[in-house]
């Protein structure tokens, strides 16, 4: 497959809809986003770099678990215009009713946005938090729910969160479309640039990629990186390495 002749405009144009909104959030113009999609799509690498890009402020990104009280506090600390706290998966915030209730005050289309934590507040006096606080940052929450991912209770939090945010779709979870976005991040955002490699070295990973498509335990962009770390470890065996450690035999 030529895979530099492949249209790859849907894709572009999902991206750059993704890029605009960042922009406006890194500038308190938006205030809420959701991106939503399978692993292995870029959606993690996409957000972080479009904020690096745009924004000037102090912002964070968060991955897994977290406590309640972590996502309170990272939310004061996140909570001026421009600023974006980046929830990347956070199965353990998004399972409660608290950890939701949270979520839509501070992704809530009101004006004005008020968090409040109702319970005892010696906890938070001891680590400096305010009872209850203005926030005019921006949320971004990542998350592959509703793609082979998520309790149904988790679907419908999110989609009580939809509600109240902006919301982009990258992909389906089709591993020809998987692929696709693999090849559009190698190709187009050189996601392999700190490897150094030349273009025919990755290629030749694409091509390995797709040989073992639906053979391997997981595709994702993941699964491209593995793939470069192993060709810089060993170029002339790396495909033997690669067979035995991400396809299934």
């Amino acid at each position: 497959m030529n895979y530099e002749s492949i249209d790859y405009s849907d894709i572009e144009k999902k991206y750059r809809n993704l890029e605009r909104y960042i922009e406006q959030m890194s500038q308190g113009k938006v205030r809420s986003l959701i991106v939503n999609g399978p692993p292995g799509v870029g959606k993690t690498y996409s957000a972080t770099t479009y904020i690096e890009k745009y924004s000037t402020q102090k912002n964070k990104s968060i991955t897994g678990h977290m406590t309640l009280l972590s996502l309170y506090g990272e939310l004061y600390r996140h909570k001026s215009a421009g600023q974006i706290l980046v929830l990347d998966d956070i199965d353990s915030v998004m399972n409660t009713v608290q950890g939701l209730n949270i979520l839509k005050a501070a992704m809530d289309t009101t004006k004005q946005r008020v968090i409040s934590w109702e319970s005892t507040s010696a906890m938070l006096n001891s680590l400096g938090l305010p009872t209850s606080f203005h926030f005019d940052g921006g949320v971004i929450l990542i998350t592959n729910t509703g793609f082979g991912s998520g309790k149904q209770k988790h679907i419908e939090h999110l989609n009580a969160l939809k509600d109240r945010s902006y919301c982009i779709s990258l992909g389906d979870k089709a591993q020809e479309t998987i692929f696709k976005y693999i090849c559009y991040v190698t190709l187009d955002k050189d996601i392999l640039k700190e490897y150094a490699l030349s273009e025919t070295k990755k290629l030749e990973i694409l091509g390995f990629l797709e040989k073992h498509m639906y053979a391997m335990h997981n595709l994702s962009i993941r699964s491209l990186v593995k793939c470069a770390e192993l060709m810089i470890i060993d170029f002339d065996n790396w495909e033997e390495f690669a067979v035995t450690g991400l396809v299934k035999i």
